[in-house]
C-alpha cells in the first residue's frame, strides 16, 4: 500500500497546483490521490465472496491408495481478480504430482503453491491425483490467500481456518505370509482353560463331584434330593486377543527410536489385527506409543463388532513414533481387563530382559503368549513356553520382491 507519506505529498502538490493555477501539478497530486484511493477499495473488497475449497475423494484410505483431490476458488462479484496466490499447507507423507510443492520452513509441512486470476463470478477449479505414501493422520491447510490491486501497489491476504482430513491405515499383508503355521497364525487357541461356563446360561442339576467348585452347588436342589447337586453351565468356547504393540525399538530410551523398525512393527500389528478379525474373535490393542494429538498411549479396549477392525486400524494410523512409557507397565495396567485364556500377541523389534520377565509372569497367569519378533536378527531373550515367529525378516523379504504392500 502507498504510504502516507506519498498521500501527504499528493495532497501538498494538489494545493500548490490550485494555489498557482499549474495544471500539471493538479493533474499528478489528483491520479496520486486517486490511485490511493482505488488501492484501499481494492484491499477492502478484493476477498469479499471469494471462496475456497478443497475436496478429497475419500477421508480414508490405505498406504499406496491414490485419491482424487480437487482445490475450487471462486470469485462471486464484480470485481475481478487480477492476481491471486493461494499457498496451502501440506504434509508430508502425501505425494501431489503435477503440484507445486516447496518447504515452508516447517518440519514435516510443504505448502502447495497456485497463482491465477479470476474475472468477475467466475469458478476455477485444479484436479490431482494424491497418492498416500505413509500411514498417518494428516491436516491439509489452513490456506493463505493473497491477492493485490490492478496497479501493483498493494496487496492484502486471508486465512480461513478450514483444514480437511485424511486418514491412511498402515499395510496389511497375509499373516501366514509371514512364516506362520497355515492353520493357526497365532498359536494353538486352547490354552490352560480352553472351555469357560458362561454363569449366566444354566443347563442343568447334576450330582456333585469333588472336582467341581463349591460356588456351582445348588443348596435347594441339594435339600431336595438329600445328596449334593451342582449347577451344569453351557460351555462357551470363545478366543479373545489382546494384540500388543512395543513403540520401543531399543532397550535404552535415550537410544532413541528406529522408524524403520518402528514402521515394521505396526504393519505386522496391523496385520495380526486383520487376521484375528477374519477368524470372529473377540480382539483389543494395546500400545505404549503415542498417538496423534494426544499425550496418552493407545488403547482400543476388547470387541468383536463389525466396527472393531476399523477402531484398531484406526489407533495404529496415528500411532506416532514416541513413547509416553515402557510396554511393561502398559501391560501391567491393562493386565485387569484380560480376559480368562486370552492370548496375547507381543509385537516388538527388541525383547528387553524386563519385557521376557513380563512374559513369563503372563504366561503363569493362564494366558497364551505370542511373539512376532519385528527386529532385524533375533530377539535378545527367549521365553520357554512362548511361541516366538521371526515375523520382521519374513516381511522384509516380502518388501523386496513387493515395494508396496497392501
Amino acid at each position: 500500500m502507498l504510504s502516507d507519506l506519498w498521500l501527504l505529498i499528493s495532497g501538498i502538490l494538489v494545493f500548490l497546483g490550485l494555489v498557482t493555477s499549474h495544471g500539471l501539478l493538479l493533474v499528478v497530486g489528483s491520479l496520486v490521490i486517486l490511485v490511493w484511493a482505488a488501492t484501499r477499495v481494492w484491499d477492502r473488497l478484493a476477498f469479499r465472496r471469494v471462496t475456497y475449497q478443497r475436496t478429497l475423494s475419500r477421508r480414508r484410505a490405505f498406504v499406496g491408495d491414490t485419491l482424487d483431490y480437487t482445490v475450487s476458488l471462486s470469485n462471486d462479484k464484480f470485481l475481478p481478480l487480477i492476481w491471486v496466490e493461494m499457498r496451502d499447507a501440506f504434509p508430508e507423507g502425501l505425494a501431489l504430482p503435477g503440484a507445486r510443492l516447496r518447504g515452508s520452513g516447517v518440519e514435516l509441512v510443504n505448502q502447495h503453491s497456485i497463482s491465477a486470476s479470476l474475472l468477475p463470478y467466475q469458478r476455477a477449479s485444479w484436479k490431482y491425483s494424491l497418492k498416500c505414501e505413509a500411514r498417518g493422520l494428516y491436516r491439509i491447510g489452513p490456506v493463505r490467500l493473497r491477492s493485490g490491486d490492478i496497479f501493483g501497489f498493494s496487496s492484502s491476504e486471508i486465512s480461513p481456518p478450514q483444514v480437511a482430513e485424511l486418514l491412511v491405515y498402515p499395510r496389511v499383508v497375509d499373516l501366514r505370509r509371514l512364516l506362520l503355521p497355515a492353520s493357526h497364525p497365532l498359536g494353538d487357541a486352547k490354552g490352560r482353560q480352553p472351555i469357560h461356563h458362561d454363569p449366566a446360561r444354566f443347563l442343568a442339576l447334576r450330582d456333585y463331584h469333588p472336582a467341581d467348585p463349591m460356588k456351582h452347588i445348588d443348596w435347594k436342589a441339594t435339600a431336595r434330593r438329600s445328596r449334593l447337586q451342582t449347577k451344569v453351565f453351557e460351555p462357551v468356547v470363545s478366543l479373545n486377543v489382546l494384540i500388543a504393540l512395543n513403540a520401543a525399538t531399543s532397550e535404552h530410551c535415550w537410544e532413541g527410536i528406529n522408524r524403520r523398525l518402528f514402521e515394521r512393527a505396526v504393519v505386522i500389528a496391523a496385520s495380526a489385527a486383520k487376521y484375528v478379525a477374519e477368524q470372529k474373535c473377540t480382539f483389543g490393542l494395546v500400545s505404549n506409543a503415542v498417538a496423534m494429538y494426544s499425550g496418552r498411549w493407545i488403547s482400543v479396549p476388547f470387541g468383536r463388532s463389525p466396527d472393531q477392525l476399523a477402531l484398531v486400524m484406526e489407533a495404529l494410523a496415528t500411532a506416532g513414533p514416541y513413547v509416553v512409557t515402557s510396554l511393561v507397565e502398559v501391560l501391567r495396567a491393562e493386565r485387569s481387563s484380560l480376559p480368562p485364556g486370552a492370548t496375547v500377541v507381543l509385537v516388538t523389534a527388541v525383547v528387553t530382559p524386563s519385557l521376557a520377565q513380563e512374559m513369563a509372569e503372563i504366561r503363569a497367569k493362564g494366558y497364551q503368549v505370542v511373539l512376532l519378533f519385528a527386529g532385524d536378527g533375533a530377539p535378545g531373550q527367549t521365553v520357554p513356553g512362548v511361541a516366538t515367529y521371526h515375523a520382521g525378516q519374513a516381511l522384509q523379504g516380502l518388501e523386496e520382491h513387493e515395494p508396496v504392500l497392501a
